[in-house]
């Protein structure tokens, strides 16, 4: 395939048209969070749908894995080849994966949940951290001028 066609079929610029400068910049890339939170939108109702949503087809979609897990199974021991066993592992590691995508969205409906029903005054709280960085130096320069006034 030409690079033109690769290009419009997934909606991107082709290479030949970008210079040598803009193909040295670094990619502005976010980088992965550990613990994404659920965004609560203007209209909780609509993020708490489609966050059930989501939820049903993750639990849909480990339904058909779990009875299909068990047909291919069952065909690679009757089969026993080795490719058989290996499509059975990666189903099995897949529907792992799905099981924890939808540990994930429970807790993000929880947290969504307490976002929308929970106490406001959580976020009122005011915390103040006052903390003093001195240089050993200036230590001992207050240290000194401490004990000059005091004898004098």
């Amino acid at each position: 395939m030409s690079d033109e066609k690769i290009s419009s079929a997934l909606g991107i610029r082709q290479m030949s048209d970008i210079d040598e400068a803009e193909m040295h910049l670094p990619a502005q890339v976010a980088p992965p969070s550990d613990n994404p939170v659920a965004i609560v939108s203007a209209d909780d109702g609509e993020n708490l749908r489609d966050i059930e949503s989501v939820r049903k087809n993750i639990e849909s979609i480990m339904e058909t894995g779990r009875s299909a897990m068990e047909e291919m199974l069952e065909i690679a021991k009757q089969s026993e080849q080795p490719r058989a066993f290996e499509v059975v592992s990666t189903l099995m590691k897949t529907l792992l994966d799905a099981n924890k995508d939808f540990a994930d969205i429970s807790s993000k409906k929880k947290y969504a949940l307490e976002e929308i029903n929970g106490p406001k005054e959580a976020a009122q709280t005011n915390v103040t951290n006052n903390n003093l960085i001195v240089s050993t130096a200036d230590l001992l320069k207050m240290l000194k001028d401490n004990s000059g006034t005091k004898d004098g």
